[in-house]
């Protein structure tokens, strides 16, 4: 079969048939932007950490945030090679 503007239907008849898909297609179902799927992320994770009891791993990374913080001009401090760093400014 050729295919020209005269018969672009029969075509498209016969090569449904063919194919096994006798139906036209159905109208996709419409997905969700990327707004709307971080927005519903977002809602999930906020209800979850209401849910959650608080953990372990959340004092943990609180009491990592203020340690760093609380310096004074004078304290010394190890880096991570080892080394002692005293505080001058």
């Amino acid at each position: 079969m050729t295919i020209t503007r005269e018969n672009t239907e029969a075509n498209q008849a016969h090569w449904r048939r063919v194919l096994g898909k006798d139906r036209a297609p159905a109208a996709a179902e419409r997905t969700p932007t990327q707004a709307e799927r971080y927005a519903a992320w977002s809602a999930s994770v906020r209800s979850a950490e209401r849910k959650a009891a608080a953990s372990e791993e959340r004092t943990v990374v609180a009491a990592r945030a203020t340690a760093f913080t609380a310096y004074q001009v004078g304290d010394q401090r190890h880096a991570a090679d080892g080394t002692l760093w005293r505080r001058v400014a």
